[in-house]
């Protein structure tokens, strides 16, 4: 990974005043994407051990006003669309080839879907993005998986999907008892499974997991391998993966015991997937001691 630069170091929620939109050049992205924060308070529904949202510090606001989200939204287009943007560090440090608006990505300090006018901000996002012609840049859902089968999550999902949507959904585990000690989340394992069947057989979805090192140890063969079944089954039950985008931590964490896979470790993992599911794409991202 030669080709990171200050840009990509730089990840925070945070731009300038705004309270609601960022900017990133992302790994994931391959370019800029713009950042839609609908939990400007803090608050989730998981508790991941690898989370690097700094919740002993309070949040700025706790509502959603939504005419100030599109004004913010729409500078940031317009600093995108201009290329303007790139002349404001860290940003000005980008590669050309990395100077490109990819995508806008509903992802900030909590679940977006947990957010009860996330429907409503899809839809204004999806005018914005349609008022500026923007139709090769994507609207990106980033979810713990939550919340996909709630039916006031669909309609969100319907507009981002009808708007060059796509749906980057967590699957950090393969058993129950993985899941519990990595994500802390009170949601039922069996419903982030139900939930993923389930869009997956309306959409193509792509799969996000972090595995990590977690008090001196990376998941283990068994875990693994349920994990692995547990993405067999949604396609032998006609569910579509997009692809597979595996990861690991890349930033700080209040645990300090929750330290990033070696990449040997993540290739490993990697060439098992694709062992195992031929055809599927699997994308690795690598931890901060790969990035110089």
């Amino acid at each position: 990974m030669t080709d990171l630069t200050k840009a990509h170091l730089d990840h925070r929620r945070v731009w300038r005043e705004f309270d609601y939109c960022y900017p990133v050049i992302s790994r994931r992205s391959r370019g800029l994407s713009l950042g839609v924060n609908l939990n400007p308070d803090k608050v989730c529904n998981f508790d991941c051990i690898y989370c690097e949202v700094d919740r002993t510090v309070p949040p700025r606001r706790k509502d959603l006003d939504l005419d100030l989200l599109d004004q913010e939204l729409g500078l940031l287009l317009d600093l995108a669309t201009s290329g303007e943007i790139y002349q404001i560090p860290p940003f000005d440090s980008a590669h050309p080839k990395q100077r490109r608006l990819n995508d806008i990505a509903f992802s900030g300090d909590g679940e977006p879907t947990t957010a009860r006018e996330f429907a409503d901000v899809v839809a204004r996002v999806a005018h914005l993005k349609a008022q500026r012609e923007l139709d090769l840049v994507k609207l990106v859902l980033i979810t713990d998986s939550s919340r996909l089968g709630a039916p006031e999550v669909v309609k969100g999902l319907e507009i981002l999907m009808a708007n060059q949507g796509e749906i980057w959904a967590k699957l950090d585990a393969g058993t129950e008892s993985f899941y519990r000690e990595i994500c802390r989340s009170q949601v039922p394992f069996e419903r982030i499974l139900d939930n993923l069947l389930a869009t997956a057989r309306r959409w193509p979805i792509l799969i996000q997991t972090l595995f990590l090192d977690w008090r001196g140890q990376g998941p283990g063969e068994a875990e693994l391998e349920a994990y692995c079944r547990r993405l067999e089954h949604i396609l032998a039950q006609g569910g579509r993966l997009q692809a597979i985008q595996l990861y690991t931590v890349a930033r700080p964490t209040p645990e300090p015991e929750a330290r990033p896979l070696r990449r040997l470790e993540l290739e490993a993992i990697a060439e098992n997937l694709r062992s195992r599911l031929p055809g599927l794409p699997v994308d690795v991202y690598y931890g901060p001691e790969e990035w110089a």
